[in-house]
């Protein structure tokens, strides 16, 4: 995919930087790249439902921000997104040490961006075991629409 800004990268850090909940989360970028987001999260404590595992409000946080922040990874210098539409599938209990978080593009719009994407840990024989899909609508606003 193509991004309309040629600085996408440094763009995307500077949006990561002013989110506040991703820190206290202790959720990372790892990997940024046109359309597509990585990103990992260290199991703590904290993170945990009642009964031990991921909690599906963390689950869903961070699909929206790699989901989110993949569409800012597509639009214009100053242009601004927002999720508009999240639907999330739970697909098995979150039982992992760390989890790995992708978002990407599958549509790319003038005002909307459609993404699509997915939360998994490694279980003890590295074996790949998806938490939860994830599909969005991120809206586009234009800079100069923020006048």
């Amino acid at each position: 995919m193509e991004s309309l800004n040629p600085n996408f990268k440094e763009y995307v850090e500077n949006r990561i930087k002013a989110n506040k909940f991703m820190p206290f989360l202790g959720f990372k970028i790892t990997q940024i790249e046109a359309g597509e987001i990585t990103g990992e999260l260290e199991f703590k404590e904290h993170h945990s439902q009642q009964n031990g595992y991921l909690h599906g409000g963390i689950t869903s946080a961070i699909l929206d921000m790699v989901e989110g922040f993949a569409a800012y990874s597509l639009v214009r210098d100053g242009d601004l997104v927002f999720t508009v539409e999240a639907k999330i599938s739970y697909l098995n209990r979150g039982m992992g040490k760390k989890f790995f978080a992708k978002g990407w593009i599958i549509k790319p719009g003038k005002r909307f961006h459609f993404c699509e994407g997915e939360i998994w840990y490694e279980n003890e024989i590295s074996k790949k075991i998806i938490v939860a899909k994830g599909s969005a609508t991120m809206a586009v606003l234009a800079k100069e629409d923020l006048k």
